[in-house]
């Protein structure tokens, strides 16, 4: 879906990821740890932008995220040497720059967390149930990636009801809910 970034959420207690993990077999477990940036004035916040370097088994890959719709959004990601904005060299900040369109702005870390996240790999998206550790919480939940068109919500619906649950938009970003956990 080229830099199209499609997915479904649903923010879970404790007790249904336990038990959506024992119905939905793990094709990938892996931490990440992820560090978000801003400009002092949260110029990207503002604009419902999003800039994280993620590191995952020692490598570090960089992403921003731009809205498109209430699912969809531009996800622009490129795996990077560097584990923080910082240390970028040249031709990385430029790409990081150039695909937020602000600008030479300045950006800072201001918030970091941890996700445990289980992959599984579906004929036409990838689903993964995450405990994420934010600096005051822990939460859990689930996410349906779209990697090709398709009727994506019946199919979500079909695997949240394994756990009596039924797909309805009450997740916001980990990003918002990291902002969230910092007051």
């Amino acid at each position: 879906m080229s830099d199209q970034e499609r997915e479904l959420k649903v923010l879970l207690t404790k007790e249904n990821y336990e038990k959506l993990c024992t119905l939905i077999p793990c094709d990938e477990q892996r931490l990440q740890i992820n560090t978000y940036y801003d400009t002092p004035d949260q110029a990207l916040k503002a604009r419902g932008f999003a800039c994280r370097i993620r590191e995952t088994q020692g490598k570090y890959n960089l992403t921003i995220k731009k809205p498109l719709d209430s699912i969809t959004k531009y996800e622009y990601e490129k795996e990077v040497s560097a584990p923080t904005v910082s240390e970028l060299d040249p031709e990385d900040r430029s790409w990081m720059l150039e695909k937020i369109g602000l600008g030479d702005i300045e950006l800072h870390p201001f918030v970091t967390f941890e996700t445990i996240r289980r992959i599984t790999q579906l004929e036409n998206a990838e689903l993964s149930l995450d405990e994420t550790h934010f600096p005051k919480h822990t939460d859990y939940e689930i996410e349906y990636e779209y990697r090709k068109d398709h009727d994506g919500i019946s199919v979500f619906n079909q695997i949240l009801e394994r756990a009596g649950l039924q797909y309805e938009k009450n997740c916001m970003s980990k990003l918002a809910r990291a902002v969230q956990d910092l007051f």
